[in-house]
């Protein structure tokens, strides 16, 4: 092959991992029970049906349940080929799956008080989506770290994903007034036949992987290799620390909603300006990602990261609102992308699925800690602060950010090269 056909049958593969990588995180974030189209239609169904709080929020905390155990979907695409496949068997069998149980579950009549139907009917799904989406990132890291173009691929995934996710939040509320769930389960479930044709079409995995001493065993070297790698070590501290921000989630919800009097609607739309900004963020990040020092992007993340807490001191009005989410959006999505690229080069692709499935779970996992955290906090210092209560919570979260730069010097120890 000539050197012109090389670089042609490189660039045709790169624009096939593009389409495929957009594909699958945009069905990803439409698909969701969880979290997509179809997350407010059944929870506006729940409540139809006279479920009380405690009965919707647990069976939504329930259906979250596969997205805590990721790590042990890596373990099973990384250990355990599927019919000779690693990553493709096993995300055609996912994005089937999703598309099966929620047609099953559009044509299915649903009367009131059938929750547990609903659920049995939902949790394959989130099952499905979880295991696709750690075979997603495990091939993400495969595919691009030969490339040097992990950045630029996270990019591409999380465009499709904000854009996904702002069309969720328009349509999820009009599907839930209008009681069209069932046209949203097929809709859905249609979306999930789509991502199945775009992974049997570009998913790739073709090689003939056996369950044998050999390959268990280079494997489990590179896994293990990973976990006592100090910049790994280093990287995961980091990623900790920088999503520890309490005033996410239900602190922001209550003091728009009851502190500054914003309606569900004034809500729901100042959610969509946060993910308009996200998007513009990820998009940002596929443009400069390659030609920025890796250790000019470290220290960009953690300024990132207070920026996206700090923005929220000027929170006072709907109208200062929809500035001030649209700028934390673009500066958490750049921080972010930054810390999962930072990832996506460092781990073996051997063990991708369990390492960056790990490297997911521990994020989400501080995540809901600082929510908890911040909860408490805000309801402690409301009873004594009065209306300081939001402002030290937001200086909480500004703190744990910039808490990141004590371990700079760790990660230069580990790796001097970023600093090159």
């Amino acid at each position: 092959m000539s050197n012109n056909d090389r670089r042609k049958s490189q660039a045709a593969s790169v624009t096939g991992a593009y389409i495929f990588f957009a594909a699958l995180y945009f069905v990803q974030s439409v698909g969701d029970p969880t979290s997509g189209l179809i997350a407010q239609p059944v929870r506006s169904l729940l409540r139809s049906w006279g479920e009380s709080p405690a009965a919707l929020g647990a069976l939504m905390a329930l259906l979250a349940v596969p997205w805590t155990i990721k790590p042990i979907f890596g373990l099973l695409s990384d250990f355990v080929p599927l019919f000779g496949s690693r990553r493709r068997n096993y995300l055609l069998l996912a994005n089937g799956l999703a598309a099966a149980s929620l047609l099953l579950l559009a044509f299915v009549p649903l009367a009131p008080g059938s929750r547990w139907l609903l659920f049995a009917l939902l949790l394959p799904t989130t099952m499905a989506i979880a295991l696709g989406d750690v075979i997603v990132d495990a091939l993400m890291v495969e595919k691009g770290q030969p490339l040097g173009l992990t950045g630029r691929f996270q990019s591409i995934q999380w465009t499709a994903a904000n854009t996904a996710l702002l069309l969720t939040r328009v349509l999820g509320g009009y599907v839930a007034e209008e009681r069209l769930q069932s046209l949203a389960f097929a809709i859905c479930g249609a979306l999930w036949l789509f991502a199945f044709a775009v992974a049997w079409r570009y998913a790739g995995d073709h090689e003939d992987a056996h369950l044998d001493a050999a390959s268990l065993h280079e494997t489990g070297a590179a896994l293990l290799g990973v976990l006592r790698d100090p910049l790994f070590l280093a990287v995961c501290a980091l990623l900790t620390l920088w999503s520890f921000n309490p005033v996410w989630g239900s602190v922001l919800y209550l003091h728009m909603t009851e502190g500054l009097g914003f309606s569900e609607q004034d809500f729901g739309n100042v959610t969509s300006a946060f993910f308009a900004g996200s998007l513009i963020g990820s998009i940002g990040y596929g443009i400069y990602c390659r030609w920025v020092r890796l250790s000019t992007l470290l220290h960009l993340s953690i300024m990132a990261a207070i920026v996206s807490n700090a923005v929220y001191w000027q929170l006072g009005s709907l109208t200062s609102a929809y500035g001030v989410s649209v700028l934390a959006g673009a500066a958490y999505m750049t921080g972010t992308l930054i810390q999962l690229d930072l990832t996506a080069r460092i781990i073996p692709a051997r063990a991708a699925a369990t390492v960056f499935a790990t490297v997911m779970a521990l994020t989400n996992f501080a995540g809901s800690a600082s929510e908890a955290f911040g909860g408490w906090l805000f309801e402690a210092a409301k009873s004594s602060q009065g209306r300081e209560a939001f402002s030290l919570v937001v200086a909480t979260s500004v703190a744990s950010a910039a808490s990141c730069w004590l371990l700079v010097p760790m990660l230069r120890r580990a790796a001097p090269q970023w600093w090159d």
